[in-house]
């Protein structure tokens, strides 16, 4: 991946790669907790809150500097809903049963730009709106800020703990052979 999400990139990475990693029954998980295809039932409160909430995405991507890490967000979350060649073994992509199974993936699509959104613009929206986007995410999937012990680093930078020691003000010790 080689485009940029801003400060949140190393959780907006992971999220892709969880994302690339979907089992179906996730992803139907994803698309039932926004309503399938057919969207929620209209007393849904959440409903009501994510359409006022996703209205102002835009907003507060432009005034935080980062419509272009939202862009190139969905970018990747529309190549993943269009894809089913990560689902299916050489030689049954392309097939009917693999363009059956696209429908589950394009009902998720909300619930997944939601999550992807809510990543980029984690440190510009409050708790609320944040768990609004990412909660369903989180249910069905983990927090993408969440580095568990089975997590891969996706920092871009390897990490060196002598390097960490001496800006901790600690000199490093260095092997006297």
């Amino acid at each position: 991946m080689k485009t940029q999400f801003g400060p949140n990139s190393v959780a907006a990475k992971r999220l892709l790669e969880d994302l690339e990693h979907l089992p179906p029954g996730a992803i139907a998980a994803l698309a039932a907790a926004g309503g399938g295809t057919f969207g929620t039932a209209e007393d849904d409160p959440d409903m009501a809150s994510r359409a006022l909430l996703r209205a102002r995405l835009r907003e507060i991507a432009t005034f935080g500097g980062r419509l272009d890490a939202v862009r190139a967000i969905g970018d990747e979350v529309e190549s993943w809903a269009s894809s089913t060649t990560h689902w299916f073994p050489a030689g049954v992509a392309g097939s009917s049963e693999s363009t059956a199974e696209m429908g589950p993936r394009m009902a998720a699509v909300p619930m997944v730009l939601d999550a992807a959104y809510g990543v980029v613009l984690e440190d510009l929206l409050d708790a609320a709106e944040l768990d609004l986007l990412l909660g369903p995410w989180e249910e069905v999937v983990g927090s993408p800020f969440d580095e568990g012990p089975d997590s891969p680093d996706l920092d871009e930078s390897p990490r060196n703990e002598a390097d960490d020691e001496w800006l901790a003000g600690e000199i490093p010790e260095r092997d006297e052979a």
